[in-house]
């Protein structure tokens, strides 16, 4: 099997607790929209060709967790120190959570030599 070398990252925090659907919905968001943010950066060329690859490799999403809400920030922080595209998506707050909660946080597309930045986070595990 061949090793996937361009992935697109989502971390969605355990803390709200969220519906399974309203999970899905925020993945959604905050995937989109980093890659909008990735198209625009100013290494558009680089980026560009980092979507195009994983495009032409099966749009590989892998979806993490972290404890809550504040260590999701705190991984935006992080990422925009090391200059890596991402959005973190809040939440209007019309249905089962406070507005403007941060309610998942997606990288643009990574190719394998970042993937390190998130090694210390597990897979995400509805319940």
């Amino acid at each position: 099997m061949e090793k996937i070398s361009y992935k697109q990252f989502v971390i969605v925090p355990k803390k709200p607790k969220m519906s399974k659907g309203k999970i899905a919905s925020q993945v959604a968001h905050a995937t989109f929209l980093a890659l909008e943010k990735q198209r625009v950066t100013p290494l558009r060329d680089r980026q560009k060709y980092l979507i195009s690859q994983w495009k032409e490799t099966g749009m590989c999403v892998i979806v993490l967790e972290c404890d809550d809400t504040e260590q999701l920030v705190n991984i935006a922080s992080y990422l925009d120190q090391w200059k890596v595209p991402n959005h973190i998506y809040y939440d209007e707050g019309l249905t089962e959570i406070r507005p403007m909660t941060p309610t998942a946080l997606a990288t643009g597309v990574l190719d394998w030599k970042s993937f390190w930045m998130l090694s210390k986070l597990h897979l995400f595990k509805s319940k």
